[in-house]
């Protein structure tokens, strides 16, 4: 007993001395607050995450550098996505964020900056009284990321270096931010995310040294329909206790690739200081095909108020799934029948069949269609001999559909260049050829096809 006694005094001596660098004392707690170094860098630069009172771990962009590393994932290979922030802070402070991304076949690179502007006003003299000068007060960090899509959802890293200025003492120290988000699969419309961030070793300025804010947060974005989005969000910082965020964003698009976005969100952290106007943040974002513009308001009570804005840039690329035009109200249930892919440039015909059946695969997942059996298929194409020869790839997917008795029939391509597969899937009616939608996707290696194919059927499903 005495033993036991000992082992568990020893652990309880011994973990205050292994984790108080990382974390103060205290922590987890609201007695921990102010005790941590590099305040900037809790709130992440965005305007979008901004008016969803902090929510977004599982939304997507280049701005999701300083939040969820992994919603950079979404930068396709061979595409660029940059994004620019600026926040006009309370008492005269200022941020400033820039980030760039670049997607590759190995996955997608980012690289961010992030100041801070403290602007303390001037210097006191050995009475007390202003001297007229002002002095040095800045933060900045400066990292690299990596992010890639899987066939389970996105994950993602980053390194940053921090460096915090007070007058004539200055600090350093580097942090690690990881992520994951867990992609829904149809017919959920629910997606997971977790993320830490800021976790490193304390930040010394001047004679004082001090943990990082470092941060856990896990959160899920309810796809309530194609134009509504909730979000749940759970935050464990190291200085404060444990707190809650809810915010909703509502699309309205009035173009393809365009639009306007809504946005509020309420984040309890601020209740007991500010009260209930102080948990609220609202605002709206607005694109313009690859540009976007994004805007954030924030009230915290007597305190004033905080403005941010966000511009992003998008560019090269496919357009991904569902680009090319917009989707046409399709019947309930109705029958479908999905024919060959056609092996192009760089794409065997093997490769072309696998995409084949797992698009067939998925669309059956989806909950919209009532798919014609294979064998069934099989069967008409060996009785009636369908030939594609002299026939174009719509008309002979529009016969196949026609003889296997399918109101709707899919068709698609695979190609393959130096960013990878390249697939495109177009959904007809059978009676008459039309084609009602068009999806593509890309897959930087083989291993990634049934994501392709899960994107292309909630495209051409939606």
């Amino acid at each position: 007993m005495k033993i036991l006694q000992a082992i568990l005094l020893a652990a309880a001596l011994g973990v205050p001395r292994a984790y108080g660098g990382f974390f103060p004392p205290n922590a987890f707690t609201d007695d921990a607050r102010g005790l941590t170094a590099a305040q900037f860098l809790k709130v992440p630069p965005s305007a979008r995450f901004a008016a969803l009172g902090g929510c977004g771990l599982a939304l997507r962009g280049p701005d999701s550098f300083f939040l969820d590393p992994a919603g950079a994932a979404a930068v396709e290979p061979g595409a660029g996505a940059a994004s620019a922030s600026y926040e006009a802070l309370l008492g005269g402070a200022s941020r400033t964020g820039l980030v760039l991304s670049r997607g590759s076949s190995a996955g997608v690179f980012s690289a961010g900056l992030l100041y801070n502007d403290a602007s303390p006003g001037e210097a006191l003299d050995g009475a007390g009284s202003g001297s007229g000068a002002g002095f040095a007060a800045y933060d900045a960090a400066a990292g690299a990321g990596w992010a890639r899509s899987y066939g389970w959802g996105d994950l993602g890293f980053n390194l940053k270096y921090i460096k915090s200025r007070l007058a004539e003492a200055s600090g350093a120290s580097a942090a690690l931010d990881a992520g994951f988000i867990v992609r829904a699969v149809p017919p959920s419309r629910t997606e997971l995310a977790l993320a830490l961030r800021n976790f490193g070793p304390p930040l010394k300025l001047g004679g004082e040294k001090a943990a990082l804010p470092s941060e856990l947060a896990g959160g899920l974005r309810w796809k309530y329909s194609n134009f509504l989005n909730i979000f749940l969000e759970g935050r464990l910082p190291s200085d404060h206790s444990p707190f809650l965020a809810l915010a909703g964003e509502w699309l309205l698009p009035y173009a393809e690739a365009s639009g306007l976005a809504l946005r509020a969100g309420f984040n309890f952290k601020n209740y007991s200081d500010h009260g209930f106007m102080g948990t609220f943040a609202g605002g709206f974002g607005l694109r313009f095909g690859g540009l976007t513009l994004d805007y954030a308001f924030a009230p915290y009570g007597n305190l004033g108020a905080a403005h941010r804005m966000t511009a992003g840039l998008a560019w090269g690329g496919s357009g991904e799934a569902a680009r090319a035009k917009k989707p046409a109200d399709l019947p309930r249930k109705a029958a479908l029948a999905v024919a060959p892919f056609s092996d192009e440039q760089g794409v065997t015909g093997t490769e072309a069949a696998v995409v084949r059946n797992l698009v067939e695969a998925e669309l059956g997942k989806t909950g919209a269609f009532r798919l014609v059996e294979r064998t069934k298929l099989d069967f008409i194409l060996a009785e009636k001999k369908i030939a594609y020869a002299g026939l174009s790839a719509d008309k002979a997917a529009a016969e196949l559909g026609r003889l296997s008795g399918a109101r709707l029939a899919v068709f698609g391509s695979v190609s393959r260049d130096q960013n990878g597969y390249l697939v495109t899937a177009r959904l007809t009616d059978a009676a008459t050829g039309e084609i009602l939608r068009t999806a593509t996707a890309v897959a930087a290696e083989d291993y990634l096809f049934r994501d392709a194919a899960r994107r292309l059927a909630a495209a051409l499903a939606r």
